[in-house]
């Protein structure tokens, strides 16, 4: 028995240990305020591990945990309530920046929370993790064709949402 866990436990390394890097900057552009990125990571990883024998394409198992840390965002916003998300305080994990970038990838991330689910995910998996149209597309389980036009209207709703960053993030940081 303890062998086979054994054996469980480095085959799900073998396959996780090159994408928790891009797993866990998902999680953290996902997680803002909503969850702990920690959490996140963390719940994602374990339900991965519980199923491991029933992932049958071993080497997909990105799209597995990317499925999953997206469902449980999905879970965690409809028990807390839109009310609820925007109480909560976002700190930048670990930041160890100037204040200005931190302050730019706090703005960042609450714009990316007024454009829909969809295209800021694509905008996410995209940007931040380097996902090509068609691994987005696999994980989204929508359309190429959707993906490009998630991105296409998601860049076009934040670039205009971020227009107005300098004054607002001056008028912040001198108050």
């Amino acid at each position: 028995m303890r062998i086979k866990e054994r054996n469980k436990q480095k085959a799900f390394m073998k396959e996780y240990t090159p994408i928790h890097e891009n797993f866990v900057r998902f999680c953290q552009a996902r997680a803002h305020k909503v969850m702990s990125y920690e959490d996140l990571v963390s719940e994602a990883t374990l339900k991965a591990y519980q199923n491991w024998e029933k992932i049958k394409k071993k080497d997909s198992l990105n799209y597995f945990l990317f499925t999953t840390a997206r469902n449980i965002i999905l879970n965690q916003v409809r028990k807390k309530g839109e009310e609820d998300i925007e109480k909560v305080d976002y700190q930048i994990e670990g930041a160890m920046n100037s204040a200005e970038l931190d302050l730019e990838i706090a703005y960042l991330y609450e714009q990316l929370n007024k454009i829909s689910e969809a295209k800021r995910e694509a905008l996410i998996l995209f940007e931040i993790n380097g996902f090509s149209i068609k691994e987005i597309a696999v994980i989204q389980d929508v359309s190429e064709g959707l993906v490009k036009v998630n991105l296409s209207r998601g860049r076009k709703e934040l670039r205009a949402l971020m227009t107005d960053m300098p004054k607002q993030a001056v008028e912040t940081v001198a108050i």
